[in-house]
C-alpha cells in the first residue's frame, strides 16, 4: 500500500506553494513570455491572488519578444503572433470585439481600436483580453497643434509605435519626431517633439526611447521614466563623430534589441549594391561599444521603422547570423550572411515559399504596424 508522502509526490498539491515563491515565479514568466504568466494564473485562485502584484507591472501590459505574424484585416479571428525568443505562437480571435469596435491598428503586441459609437480610441493587449481607453484630448503650448487624438489621425502623419513604460505611461509615435505620452488614468495627452530628425529606427528599451540623429548629435536616448506634466530630457550617449560610421547618406545604422543587449548595424550602399556591414554591441551605461564579429545564434530583422531579432535555435527556417533588411528606402529586400560576408538579394527569390515562417518575419519587419484604415492598405 502506497504511504501517503507517496501519494504526495506522485500528486503534488500545488496550491500549497509559499505564496511568494509563486509570486517570484510570476514575475520572471512575465518578463519573458505574457503567455505562460497567463497559464499560470489559471492554476488555481490561490496563484491568482498571489499574482496580482506581478499583474501590475508594465511589461504584463505590454509583453516582450511577440510580434503579430498575421494581417488582422484578412483574419480577425484567427490572428497569429509569435516570440522571438521562445518560438511560441500565440492565436487570438478578434471578432468578439469588432461589433463594439472598429480596428484602427494593429501593431507589434497591441491593437489599437475605434468604438463605433462615440468615436474614442482605446487599446486591447490580446493577453489580458483588456481594453484600455486612451484620452481624446491633446494639452500642447504648441501653435498649430492638434486638439483631438483624432486630429493626429487624419494628418499625413502616421502611427508608428506604442511604448508603456514601468510607470505606465502610453507613448504614442507619430512620424518620427511627434510623441504623445499619458498615464493610466489620465484624461488628456501631453504633446511634443524633440526637434531632432532622426536617421533610422526609433527603439524602446528600458523606459528611454534610443535612436540615432541625422545631424551632429549621434546617438541620442529620451528617458520616458519623469512623470507627466515633466518634459522627458534629450541626452547624447555618443555623438555623431565618434560613431563608427560616416556621414554619407549611402550610410545607414539602426539599432536592435538583440536578447536585452543593444546592438548598432551599420552598413552601406554603394552603387545599387549593399556592402560594408559591420554590428556593435552597444554599453548605454559606459557610453561605449565594442565590435561584435557575429550574432550568434540570432538572426536581425531590419526594417526602415522597426528592427527585431529572433533566437534560432531549433529553427531551422530561419539560419542564424544573418542580417535581413526589409524593403530599406524602398530597396529590393535582401540578407547578409556574417560568416561569409556576402550579400544576397531575395526580391523575387522562389527559395522564401519553402521557408514561410522567414518569409512573414520579412514581411512584418517591413511594416512598422498593420494599417487598417485606408483603402490604399489593401
Amino acid at each position: 500500500m502506497p504511504s501517503s508522502s507517496d501519494d504526495a509526490m506522485t500528486n503534488p498539491n500545488w496550491t500549497t506553494l509559499p505564496m511568494d515563491l509563486v509570486e517570484r515565479i510570476g514575475g520572471l514568466l512575465i518578463s519573458d513570455d505574457a503567455s505562460d504568466f497567463v497559464r499560470l494564473r489559471a492554476v488555481c485562485h490561490p496563484w491568482r491572488s498571489s499574482t496580482v502584484e506581478t499583474k501590475s507591472r508594465a511589461d504584463f501590459f505590454y509583453p516582450r519578444n511577440w510580434i503579430m505574424l498575421s494581417n488582422p484585416k484578412s483574419s480577425p479571428s484567427d490572428v497569429c503572433f509569435f516570440n522571438t525568443s521562445t518560438h511560441k505562437s500565440f492565436s487570438f480571435d478578434l471578432t468578439p470585439y469588432l461589433d463594439t469596435y472598429s480596428l484602427f491598428r494593429a501593431l507589434d503586441y497591441l491593437f489599437l481600436l475605434k468604438h463605433k459609437i462615440t468615436q474614442d480610441f482605446a487599446l486591447l493587449n490580446p493577453f489580458m483580453k483588456s481594453i484600455t481607453p486612451l484620452p481624446s484630448k491633446i494639452e500642447s503650448n504648441r501653435a498649430n497643434a492638434p486638439k483631438r487624438l483624432e486630429d493626429m489621425f487624419e494628418q499625413i502623419i502616421h502611427l508608428e509605435g506604442v511604448f508603456v513604460t514601468s510607470s505606465f505611461t502610453i507613448v504614442l509615435q507619430f512620424g518620427q519626431e511627434d510623441f504623445l505620452r499619458t498615464k493610466l488614468g489620465d484624461q488628456s495627452w501631453m504633446y511634443g517633439g524633440f526637434n531632432v530628425w532622426i536617421d533610422g529606427n526609433v527603439l524602446f528599451c528600458k523606459d528611454r526611447l534610443l535612436f540615432v540623429t541625422s545631424d551632429d548629435r549621434g546617438l541620442v536616448q529620451i528617458n520616458l521614466a519623469n512623470e507627466i506634466p515633466i518634459k522627458p530630457q534629450v541626452e547624447i550617449v555618443i555623438s555623431s563623430n565618434e560613431l563608427p560610421y560616416g556621414p554619407s547618406m549611402e550610410e545607414r545604422c539602426y539599432l536592435v534589441d538583440c536578447d536585452g543587449e543593444i546592438i548598432l548595424v551599420t552598413f552601406n550602399r554603394r552603387h545599387h549594391q549593399w556592402e560594408s556591414f559591420e554590428t556593435y554591441k552597444l554599453d548605454l551605461n559606459e557610453k561605449t561599444y565594442v565590435r561584435l564579429p557575429n550574432l550568434g545564434n540570432r538572426s536581425i530583422f531590419i526594417g526602415h521603422d522597426r528592427t527585431f531579432s529572433v533566437s534560432c535555435d531549433n529553427l531551422s527556417s530561419v539560419p542564424a547570423n544573418f542580417i535581413y533588411l526589409c524593403e530599406l528606402r524602398r530597396y529590393e529586400t535582401a540578407c547578409y550572411n556574417l560568416k561569409t560576408n556576402r550579400v544576397k538579394c531575395l526580391f523575387g527569390e522562389p527559395f522564401l515559399n519553402s521557408f514561410p515562417l522567414l518569409e512573414k518575419l520579412i514581411k512584418c519587419c517591413a511594416r512598422p504596424c498593420w494599417k487598417l484604415a485606408s483603402e490604399d492598405d489593401e
